[in-house]
């Protein structure tokens, strides 16, 4: 009987470690650095974009909508995920999600022609750039959120503008 409690809970220790190292592992596995500026796409292609040489790419398991940027001093993530309709439709979605309402928004168009909307956003965790960047009529967008973790928005504001002139939604 003993020896049965003993093993019951040898188990449950490992079935425990497993589900605290298992999710970061496979994170890990999806994890990609490029060494040169690379076209990735997400969304089945329907959004592209450029990964800066140097910077971590992850995607999430089983799961081709989403892709996370991280700066190499690991201090700015940016999530894009593939939204709905056209780019206004897109950052009103953002900007609801993250209970940011009432934020002041910059609309302007990229260089490769695609048009966004952007605002800085301040909460709990330091703030972020919501950002939607598509075409009026498009049938999808992108969305992105840009967060920085120990600094401020400020200070990667360039960083976070050269990768959204990058993002691509085909019209």
């Amino acid at each position: 009987m003993l020896a049965s409690v003993g093993a019951l809970g040898a188990a449950a220790g490992i079935g425990l470690a497993a589900a605290v190292a298992i999710p970061p592992s496979l994170a890990n596995l999806s994890a990609t650095v490029y060494q040169t500026p690379t076209e990735v796409t997400i969304a089945d292609a329907s959004v592209m974009l450029t990964a800066p040489a140097g910077w971590v790419v992850r995607r999430p398991p089983f799961d081709g909508d989403d892709l996370t940027l991280t700066s190499p001093d690991g201090r700015l993530e940016i999530a894009v995920t593939e939204l709905s309709g056209g780019f206004d439709t897109a950052y009103a979605e953002l900007v609801r999600a993250s209970g940011a309402q009432g934020a002041a928004a910059v609309t302007e168009t990229l260089s490769s022609g695609s048009r966004t909307r952007h605002t800085e956003v301040s909460d709990d965790d330091g703030g972020a750039v919501l950002a939607a960047v598509g075409d009026e009529r498009g049938p999808v967008s992108a969305g992105i959120v840009a967060r920085v973790t120990d600094g401020s928005i400020g200070d990667y504001r360039y960083a976070i503008a050269e990768v959204l002139d990058t993002v691509r939604v085909p019209s």
